[in-house]
């Protein structure tokens, strides 16, 4: 074990920080971190009129108040028209705001002035054709390419446009302005040779796809590879992986979700506010994988597998109250019970602790992909509805389940099992614990 744990160390720990310091992954995962506002406000009200005002929620269900009844009726014609336009401030720019986002952040790393940059990437995204979007079979209630389904767009020009912007501007391609002029009149004066070259090259990208191929880049990019990504993500090989990887950072003290974030967000982030949105538009009637909607998103990990956080630690600390004798263990265990209900698992990490521990390594690295493989054939096989919410990641297991899936109550139940085989898989290595701290 100890072995293993010296190779990994050496080589792969250097690499995970190298990757995860890369300069353009960074931009990108800082940006969907600046976009949470967004998300979150546009998740709630997306949450609050499925739960509570439309005829088609859980307060409108049969076995409570009935689509029918005076109090549901009223509040689908005067309360869900409010939270519904919240979604056009929201999610429905999702896009527009990671392209301004990324250029931002990406110009704050080079120096360079970022609100001209931002300007600059949203132009060139806006000219590559989002505002016409045609492709009724994916999305017939979305017309344009704003929202999550411009996301992979967004993220390639908010990464490429700045950086033709950077080149040409260190080529020193400017206008320079005396100093008399004021500095943010200079600054503007600057930026116009480098950001009308830029916005020509988008052009000329914009007018081949045009005239080539007769459709725009969003289109073709829909149509051809967007559509390729969205189902290799839906592959339980791609769960599992993702699954592996992200304890396993941990385990050498390296923020796991927040470096795999950069891939994750763009990809499975965007998959869940398509099953929002597709949910919502529906009036409640696409529920399942079968009518359509993905089937592991983003929030599939936080209602599934994060349970007390990345490793699913709060099992972790229930087992060692049920069967540890050690007094440090028990006392970390009772400081990070609270936290830990509320999915953070830091003091359990660095104070018990688990990070670089050999004794937890297998359980706090394996029963994740165990953990999702259960919640994904329970989702693909109908069993677990699959997530129509965006919930808060704080929200503790099963109550975020069910939160998430407009209480589908196999997923709750699903919740609630991968809770009790977390416990399982954790519980012979608090036994080894105990035994080593005996020995020591």
């Amino acid at each position: 074990m100890q072995g293993l744990i010296n190779f990994l160390e050496a080589k792969f720990v250097p690499l995970a920080a190298k990757v995860g310091g890369q300069k353009h992954l960074v931009a990108i995962r800082d940006s969907f971190a600046a976009l949470m506002p967004l998300i979150m406000a546009g998740a709630i009200a997306v949450l609050l009129n499925n739960v509570f005002f439309v005829p088609w929620g859980l307060l409108a269900a049969d076995a409570f108040l009935g689509a029918d009844h005076a109090f549901i009726v009223w509040t689908n014609q005067y309360i869900a028209p409010f939270f519904s336009s919240v979604e056009t401030g929201t999610l429905s720019i999702l896009a527009l705001a990671l392209v301004f986002t990324i250029a931002f952040n990406r110009a704050r790393q080079e120096g360079k002035d970022e609100i001209i940059t931002s300007l600059i990437a949203l132009g060139s995204f806006m000219l590559l054709g989002s505002l016409t979007r045609s492709n009724e079979v994916v999305a017939g209630h979305v017309t344009n390419y704003l929202g999550a389904q411009g996301i992979f767009i967004a993220l390639l020009v908010g990464l490429i446009a700045p950086s033709i912007y950077f080149a040409i501007v260190n080529k020193n391609w400017v206008i320079s302005m005396p100093d008399s002029v004021p500095p943010a009149v200079a600054k503007g004066f600057s930026g116009i040779i480098p950001g009308a070259l830029t916005l020509f090259v988008f052009a000329g990208v914009n007018y081949v796809f045009s005239m080539g191929a007769e459709t725009s880049l969003f289109i073709w990019f829909e149509d051809n590879v967007g559509s390729t990504l969205a189902q290799l993500s839906q592959g339980l090989p791609a769960v599992i992986i993702t699954s592996t990887l992200i304890p396993l950072l941990w385990f050498f003290g390296l923020h796991g979700a927040n470096l795999l974030e950069a891939f994750m967000q763009p990809v499975y982030g965007t998959l869940q506010t398509e099953n929002l949105q597709a949910f919502a538009n529906s009036g409640g009637t696409i529920t399942s994988v079968a009518d359509g909607l993905h089937a592991w998103v983003r929030g599939s990990w936080d209602a599934y597998v994060f349970h007390g956080g990345s490793g699913a630690t709060l099992p972790l600390l229930l087992a060692i109250f049920a069967v540890s004798k050690v007094k440090d263990h028990r006392e970390i265990a009772r400081l990070g019970i609270a936290p830990g209900i509320f999915m953070i698992n830091e003091p359990v990490l660095f104070g018990l602790p688990v990070v670089l521990n050999p004794i937890y390594l297998v359980p706090f690295v394996l029963n994740q992909p165990i953990l999702a493989t259960i919640a994904y054939l329970a989702t693909t096989s109908g069993f677990a509805g699959p997530i129509v919410n965006s919930v808060p990641w704080t929200t503790p297991p099963v109550l975020n389940a069910l939160l998430a899936t407009n209480f589908s109550m196999g997923a709750g139940l699903i919740a609630l099992i991968n809770m009790a085989v977390a416990f399982v898989i954790y519980l012979p290595f608090v036994f080894v614990a105990n035994r080593a701290a005996s020995a020591e």
